[in-house]
């Protein structure tokens, strides 16, 4: 995998796990909480392209723009600081897993009301 810069770029295995599994998982239960409190303000029933759309976006998010295009300091968080637990990671780079969380509730709570 190469970053912007074109330089050569490698990846743990637990590195790999939080950024392509772990991170999506909760990006995509955030969205499903928020979305399902949000069809109950409205008395709606779920929409599967909502919820395929958003699982899309997260994907492209995750695994495209995060790794090449070096999108939310994937590089600094996830190779530079590759050797902090994800604890510590979160804790150092809480304004992007702030945003992430902000991105999926706020997603999910208007698409279920909306």
């Amino acid at each position: 995998m190469k970053n912007i810069n074109g330089k050569e770029i490698k990846l743990s295995r637990k590195n790999k796990l939080v950024a392509f599994v772990l991170l999506p998982l909760y990006m995509i239960t955030v969205f499903l909480i928020s979305y399902t409190v949000g069809l109950e303000v409205a008395s709606k029933w779920y929409d599967s392209m909502a919820i395929v759309a958003f699982i899309l976006v997260v994907l492209v998010l995750c695994i495209i723009l995060g790794p090449i295009f070096n999108a939310f300091d994937f590089y600094d968080i996830y190779v530079v600081n590759e050797e902090l637990s994800l604890k510590e990671k979160m804790k150092k780079f809480k304004a992007v897993y702030i945003t992430f969380t902000l991105f999926s509730f706020i997603f999910g709570l208007w698409t279920g009301i909306f």
